[in-house]
């Protein structure tokens, strides 16, 4: 897969422009091995929203573990995936944990719907749609 093949992927996503945007400004290489350490990272995220559920200061908690589920796969995989795939990868996770992306995951009720576009929209990129499904 070449960059052109990814921004074109992601291009033709469902992603606003400002999805977009941040998402691809999010993609720095990464080795496989910095990939799977960010594992950690994904879960970490997840329980923080988990907490704010909880507290009723968030309301996605099944969307965001749907969303960890499918970044702790593609992770999982990351000696598979080339230097630009590692790199897509590298931006979904970073647009994952960053709770005050395009929509701040704790602001609204509809704060990781941008997560999961993003995500999706790398998945498909990667050639997974089976688990961009999962996420829409």
């Amino acid at each position: 897969m070449s960059v052109d093949d990814v921004v074109r992927a992601v291009a033709e996503s469902a992603l606003s422009v400002d999805e977009r945007l941040g998402f691809l400004e999010l993609c720095e290489a990464r080795s496989a091995e910095a990939l799977l350490a960010d594992r950690d990272r994904v879960e970490a995220h997840r329980r923080a929203i988990e907490a704010a559920v909880e507290n009723g200061t968030a309301l996605e908690g099944e969307l965001a573990d749907r969303i960890a589920d499918v970044l702790v796969t593609l992770l999982g995989s990351a000696a598979a995936w080339s230097y630009v795939e590692r790199r897509v990868l590298a931006g979904a996770v970073e647009y994952f944990v960053r709770s005050d992306d395009d929509s701040g995951d704790f602001v609204s009720d509809h704060g990781l719907e941008d997560d999961a576009r993003v995500v999706a929209a790398v998945c498909e990129a990667l050639d997974r749609s089976d688990l961009a499904q999962l996420i829409r």
